[in-house]
Formats: C-alpha cells, structure tokens, sequence
C-alpha cells in the first residue's frame, strides 16, 4: 500500500487556525454571566420569550457558564417552538443584553417537525473615549 505524506501534514495557509479560535470560543463560553440584565429582544411568541426570559435569569443566579445557560434555555423553554408551530416553518430570536454579555439564540424550524439552534455569544468591552476628543488646542 502507498500512503501519501502529504495528506498528514496541515495546510500551510490554515493549519493552527481552529487552535487560537477554539481557545476564545471556550474562554467565552465557559465564562458566567455577571451584571444586570439591560434588554430582551426576541420575535418569538410572548409566552415562549417569557419561559426562556425565566429560564435564563435562573441559570444565571445559579452561576452556569454561558454554554450551560444557553443549552438549559434550549433545552427547557424554546423546544416549545416545536409543538407550537407543528407542520410551519418559522425562523426565530432571542436576544439577552447584559452589562458585559450579549447573548442571541437563533431557532430555524422546518415544516418536517425539526428545529435548529443556533447561539451567538459577545463580550462588550468599555472603550474609554478619547479626552481630546472635539478639543480644538
């Protein structure tokens, strides 16, 4: 049998890539969600906003790292969506805005029954503005 090198060695261009990504993407998610909560944001129907809203406040009082919160959100409130639009497609939000975090749910429900989730998580950094700014010296 002949094996090739060539296909054991990484990409030049990409190779390592995933490593630094996949570092800032588990700092994030494995970080807890401190501060208050500033706004909700969602086009899901009231009730279900409502549970996730609950859900959500819960899993922060008990210190979840945001992957947990996010998946117990899932899990216990936006699975509504399932049986609510039975047969319907219907693309979906949730959106969480906290002092330091900004955390968006997305639900992509098909006409067969199955939903998708997907999850976007931010970390708001304080920018001290420029003192000079508009000054004319």
């Amino acid at each position: 049998a002949v094996v090739s090198t060539q296909s054991t060695q990484a990409c030049k261009a990409t190779g390592g890539a995933g490593l630094s990504h996949s570092r800032g993407y588990d700092d994030a998610v494995n970080s807890k969600i401190s501060g208050e909560l500033i706004e909700v944001e969602s086009n899901l129907p009231e009730d279900i906003k409502d549970r996730a809203l609950s859900v959500l406040k819960s899993a922060v009082s008990e210190k979840y790292p945001i992957i947990a919160a996010i998946e117990k959100v899932q899990k216990e409130a936006l699975c509504e969506i399932e049986t609510v639009f039975k047969g319907q497609r219907f693309k979906g939000f949730i959106k969480f805005e906290f002092d330091s975090w900004v955390i968006t749910i997305n639900v992509n429900k098909f006409g067969n029954g199955n939903a998708q989730f997907s999850a976007g998580v931010g970390e708001k950094k304080l920018v001290c503005p420029d003192p000079f700014m508009g000054r004319t010296v």
